[in-house]
């Protein structure tokens, strides 16, 4: 009977202590508490430097009763009571406070909430909340210049909105100054809409002014409009100046090309030629001439008129001395050229002198100065030639093919010969919000018209490992002479550190995972599966310098010479504008 005692009266203590926790479990249930917040894990000690556009998330252990919250709950400083917005999520256990306008830098701030009954359900607040936070010391926001397009044409008066961005809400007013100069003149290329002294209000980002073309009559070919921002106060200034091309409408036809080559074997005429483009179908060829301005002496006029014959759009035609002689320099490339026609001795250009293009007698475009003579000037092609990219003329150098046999064994092979599509521009950029693979893209540059861009891939030598051939191939999809293509790992993360800068790409294509240069990878573009141009070297030692290398930055193509941004030169930035590395697309 002893144990049988004991055992009840153990049975009996146990029922009492089960009951006690049962009453503590329901005394815990009805008590609300702060389960954590945003802005800091331990509510006992103030919080320094938050954000003055913070919104503070506070996680209570019970759904709430909404109206008691709101009627409770406030945010005050020294200088008074905040106005906020409170919602609710969590099934009303998460409230989400958020200023109504940016808060005051270098202020404390105190979020208050008395004892009470806040639960959805009668739970109380035994320990009245209050946490404690000062904001940070307030910065200078970074001003950078954007624009929404990189070209005009003359003839639709096309418009260019200009953006003087802030990287935040300004706390007091910027000022600066645009300046605007360049080769086009404002006032007869194009207008200005907007103050050129700006103000950005304090509280806002941004402000914008817009250019307009004007139309005219002139063939002045392709203008600049450059853009660059001065004497600004309350902000630092990272912008970049813009540039911005004023180009003349397309004519019916065009020049291309000139030509004052001087290989081995070439004679004294045997380079002499020019490249003219159909931009139109033209029924008959004999409405236009050339003529050749010797030795900066102003106009002959024209001195040589085309051929009676019909050509097509997109025609490339070729006038040349010797077309012999051309051709078998050129050797397969004259099939290029859906028009070879034999010139007369007008066509007799040096290299220093400039080429008239007629239609009647009025002369519609001119490379070069009539009256000036070339020599030592920067559109000279002496032993070289001028070729036109973009509305922008560029030259082979001077004497670049002396001593050459061919045109694809010179120093400057004629940029019609080069295949139709080219490595522009390799990135690896790394920034804040980039990821892995944010910055990932690769720039191709379409020379010619293609009709199907499938026939091209790419391939990623990893490491100095050797080619791992072809791993990416580009999709079916024609593109046009002259269009930028940006193959993109993660395009709407490029997208957004580009800025309107990625409306410079006419064509943006989502890569694969095939596409994971790290900077110090090795690039190959393929055609029909045989490699065609490698920026950097598949083989190299990694005990070996690479100067090649563009980790956390980019490598880019000017002139057939590639330019590196700088390692990690995006570091830190948040867009490429206010880098220290602007992409130069976006330049």
């Amino acid at each position: 009977m002893k144990n049988n005692s004991t055992i009840l009266a153990i049975l009996m203590l146990f029922f009492i202590i089960s009951c006690n926790d049962d009453e503590n479990t329901v005394t815990e249930d009805n008590t609300l508490t702060v389960m954590k917040t945003n802005l800091t894990d331990d509510l006992s000690e103030p919080i320094e430097n938050i954000s003055v556009g913070t919104s503070i998330e506070i996680i209570f252990s019970h759904s709430l009763d909404i109206n008691k919250i709101e009627s409770a709950l406030s945010l005050s400083s020294s200088l008074g009571e905040t106005d906020h917005t409170i919602e609710f999520s969590n099934t009303n256990s998460t409230v989400i406070l958020t200023p109504t306008s940016p808060l005051e830098y270098e202020t404390m701030y105190t979020i208050s909430l008395p004892e009470g009954v806040y639960g959805a359900k009668g739970e109380t607040l035994k320990t009245s909340l209050s946490i404690n936070f000062s904001t940070g010391i307030y910065t200078l926001p970074v001003a950078t210049l954007l624009s929404s397009t990189s070209t005009l044409e003359e003839k639709d008066e096309e418009t260019a909105t200009i953006t003087i961005q802030l990287n935040k809400a300004t706390n007091e007013e910027v000022t600066a100054t645009l300046v605007f100069s360049g080769t086009a003149t404002e006032g007869v290329d194009y207008t200005i809409s907007g103050e050129k002294t700006i103000s950005i209000p304090k509280g806002s980002s941004s402000t914008t002014v817009t250019i307009t073309s004007i139309a005219d009559n002139d063939s002045e070919g392709a203008e600049l409009i450059s853009i660059a921002l001065t004497d600004i106060t309350n902000a630092i200034d990272e912008s970049i100046q813009l540039n911005i091309a004023v180009n003349d409408p397309p004519l019916a036809l065009s020049l291309q090309g000139i030509m004052s080559l001087a290989w081995d074997s070439a004679g004294t005429n045997g380079g002499k030629a020019i490249h003219l483009v159909a931009n139109e179908d033209i029924a008959d060829l004999s409405l236009f001439g050339l003529g050749t301005a010797n030795n900066g002496g102003g106009t002959d006029g024209k001195e040589y008129v085309l051929p009676a014959q019909s050509v097509s759009k997109g025609d490339d035609i070729l006038l040349a001395r010797e077309v012999d002689l051309i051709s078998a320099y050129f050797e397969g490339c004259m099939s290029e050229f859906e028009h070879i026609i034999t010139a007369e001795s007008t066509i007799n250009q040096n290299g220093d002198d400039a080429i008239e293009l007629f239609q009647g007698d009025t002369v519609i475009e001119t490379y070069g100065d009539a009256n000036i003579d070339g020599t030592g000037e920067d559109w000279e092609y002496s032993g070289s030639w001028a070729y036109k990219v973009d509305g922008f003329w560029t030259t082979g150098g001077i004497d670049c093919s002396v001593g050459s046999t061919t045109n694809s064994t010179s120093a400057c092979p004629y940029p019609l010969c080069a295949e139709p599509l080219m490595l522009q521009g390799i990135l690896a950029l790394s920034w804040e919000g980039s990821g892995a693979n944010g910055g990932k893209a690769i720039h191709l540059k379409a020379v010619k018209d293609i009709p199907d861009l499938s026939i091209y891939g790419l391939g990623t030598a990893n490491n100095g490992g050797g080619s791992d051939g072809l791993e990416y191939t580009l999709p079916n999809q024609a593109v046009n002479k002259g269009d930028d293509i940006i193959i993109a790992r993660e395009p709407a993360t490029l997208a957004a550190y580009f800025g309107t800068c990625i409306d410079s790409f006419d064509h943006v294509i989502e890569a694969t995972s095939s596409i994971n240069q790290s900077g110090d990878d090795a690039i190959e573009l393929f055609k029909n599966g045989v490699v065609i141009e490698t920026y950097g070297d598949v083989t190299y030692s990694s005990d070996a310098a690479t100067p090649w290398e563009y980790t956390g930055s980019w490598a880019y193509k000017v002139d057939d010479l590639w330019t590196i941004g700088g390692i990690k030169c995006a570091d830190g930035s948040t867009s490429t504008q206010s880098s220290s590395c602007v992409y130069p697309i976006c330049n």
